[in-house]
């Protein structure tokens, strides 16, 4: 069964991080629900960063089923910082106050930390794997020092975490945070990374420009699978607690069911709610988050 997850997250390659230009975007919730008869359906549109019309709110995170983090960058702030929505409440708080920018958080599995990537400094691209306590002010950690490249990440478990790495072309990488070393084992990789309740990796590989497939590494095995080929044109994806995968299309949801289907079905087109080019996309209970860059 795959995890609760999603979202390691970003519109953009990671090595536009650095730039004080980001793109204006936007984080609305939908209500997920699977249908008796199969279908999936999304309904009941929430726009969460009203606050933040004209900057970039980006790569949502479910820290549970009623609160959910992301990536915010006010304009006259500058720096992008983590802020975690209450979406019961209806209520915000800022959880890094730092000087430099974090961005792509996720929750360590002990459930101890919030892990994020930080721009440690733009000129140089220099970004590193950062841990801060779950709360306002938190202690920080730098897990990684010597990784000095760290695009997006997801952890496996406890001390192993993969990493997108930014290089020419991007690796993937699988690192025990208490040797440090990493394994480098394929390139030319997606901004997605999720994992399973076995520790195994979800990742997309751009084999070319035509072809990229969703990818399953067992680590033990050392062996990657494919799962399906993705679609056209489209990196992020979100699974649900039964395994399904959901991935956005300009304005449309597509929805793939491993050992059901034998392609992507669309599920809904968004348009009608202003929703034009969906990119990052999170998953939890019957909760869908996604990102809309605006044009």
């Amino acid at each position: 069964m795959i995890r609760k997850i999603v979202l390691i997250y970003c519109t953009m390659l990671v090595t536009h991080f650095a730039w004080s230009q980001v793109p204006v975007s936007q984080v609305y919730l939908f209500d997920l629900q699977s249908l008796a008869d199969g279908h999936t359906v999304v309904h009941t549109p929430r726009l969460l960063t009203s606050f933040n019309n004209a900057g970039y709110n980006n790569q949502p995170f479910f820290k549970n089923e009623n609160e959910l983090y992301l990536t915010v960058q006010i304009p006259q702030e500058g720096e992008s910082d983590i802020h975690l929505f209450n979406l019961i409440t209806r209520t915000r708080q800022r959880i890094t106050f730092t000087q430099k920018s974090e961005y792509s958080p996720a929750v360590t599995p002990d459930k101890k930390y919030i892990s994020c990537v930080r721009v440690d400094d733009a000129a140089s691209a220099t970004q590193r794997l950062y841990k801060y306590e779950n709360k306002p002010r938190g202690q920080e950690i730098s897990v990684l020092p010597d990784i000095k490249n760290v695009g997006y990440h997801t952890w496996l478990d406890d001390k192993t975490v993969a990493l997108f790495l930014v290089a020419t072309p991007n690796q993937l990488a699988i690192v025990d945070i208490e040797s440090r070393d990493p394994l480098i084992f394929t390139s030319d990789i997606g901004r997605c990374l999720a994992s399973t309740d076995k520790g195994h990796l979800i990742y997309v590989h751009k084999i070319s420009s035509e072809f990229w497939y969703i990818k399953e590494y067992d680590p033990v095995t050392q062996r990657a699978s494919i799962i399906t080929e993705t679609v056209p044109g489209s990196e992020d994806f979100a699974i649900t607690a039964d395994g399904h995968f959901i991935m956005g299309a300009g304005s449309k949801l597509f929805v793939y069911k491993p050992g059901v289907d034998t392609s992507w079905k669309e599920i809904a087109d968004l348009k009608y709610f202003g929703i034009n080019a969906i990119t990052r996309l999170a998953v939890n209970g019957k909760n869908l988050a996604l990102v809309n860059l605006s044009k």
